[in-house]
């Protein structure tokens, strides 16, 4: 008996967490979407229209991702030897 009601108290604090955290998303959701019509609304109240922003790709890119598509030809540099230490610059003693 003992356990049946340890197991009892134990899914009732399940699901009161869980509503507990549905409750909060639902929150989190509804102040979210207050907060975006008060912007709305004080940018009509100012006379500016908001602007729709559109997030762009970089170039080359479609819509789902990948590599990259060629972009012409390829050209050949011809490789030097980097030095292991990096040259002074010399500087006037004004």
């Amino acid at each position: 008996m003992l356990t049946f009601i340890r197991r009892l108290v134990t899914s009732l604090l399940r699901l009161l967490m869980i509503a507990a955290g549905l409750v909060f998303a639902a929150v989190l959701l509804v102040a979210g979407l207050v907060f975006t019509m008060l912007l709305l609304v004080w940018s009509l109240v100012r006379g500016r229209r908001p602007r729709m922003v559109k997030f762009r790709t970089a170039p080359g890119f479609g819509a789902f991702g990948g590599a990259p598509r060629p972009q012409g030809d390829v050209v050949d540099i011809e490789a030097r030897e980097v030095p292991e230490t990096p040259q002074q610059l010399k500087r006037d003693p004004h």
